[in-house]
């Protein structure tokens, strides 16, 4: 994984670390044409059919780097935090996303030289789907809530993918006015934790409006 993210034991937001030989890699990786123009196209696919969700993921993650020059994106023209890549025979177990926003979008591109009618299928368990994959598609699905995970192709196979995500933490850390939740509620007034409690209680509606405009 690479980018930017918030969760799991950090206490900013922070670039994902890795060693040098590592980082080099992602480097050499994240820089060719090739996958700049993947991750513009899932920018502009994602602005296409949840215009208010590209809006909100573009604003925290600008506001977030210019609050924090330490901050470095991944591409120019993206508005995920961050990015996962899996090479050769990709495969998952039934999983749910926890760390990413519940009502957000992941996009997952697919990649490689496989017989999609045979496998590298994507399953959504909660919906009863099992969808074809080819390479060279992408896919939007909210992946915190959805249980999701994907079958093997053979073994003369290659499959890659590359997912784009970004991390719930990521947006609490600037609706609480860039701190975590743990230092806003020791330090809010009891208007100020009032509003912040209702705000919690109606994420849900908060969600169906962005999601609404599809």
């Amino acid at each position: 994984m690479f980018g930017v993210s918030f969760g799991g034991g950090q206490q900013r937001p922070s670039n994902f670390l890795h060693t040098n030989h590592d980082q080099s890699i992602v480097d050499e990786v994240r820089n060719t044409e090739v996958v700049k123009a993947i991750a513009r196209r899932v920018d502009f696919l994602l602005a296409c059919y949840f215009p208010n969700l590209h809006s909100l993921y573009t604003n925290v993650l600008q506001d977030l780097c210019k609050h924090d020059g330490n901050l470095k994106p991944n591409w120019e023209g993206c508005c995920f935090a961050a990015a996962s890549l899996n090479f050769q025979n990709a495969v998952t177990f039934s999983h749910r996303d926890y760390l990413n926003l519940l009502f957000g979008q992941c996009a997952v591109y697919s990649a490689g030289s496989f017989n999609y009618k045979k496998g590298g299928h994507l399953i959504l368990w909660d919906l009863r789907l099992i969808l074809e994959f080819p390479p060279g598609c992408i896919i939007f699905f909210p992946s915190a809530m959805i249980r999701h995970s994907n079958t093997a192709i053979q073994n003369s196979e290659t499959r890659h993918s590359l997912t784009f995500f970004s991390a719930s933490g990521l947006f609490r850390w600037r609706h609480n006015n860039f701190m975590s939740d743990k230092d806003f509620v020791a330090g809010a007034s009891r208007d100020e934790r009032a509003t912040w409690d209702e705000h919690r209680r109606n994420l849900w509606q908060t969600g169906l409006e962005l999601l609404r405009s599809m």
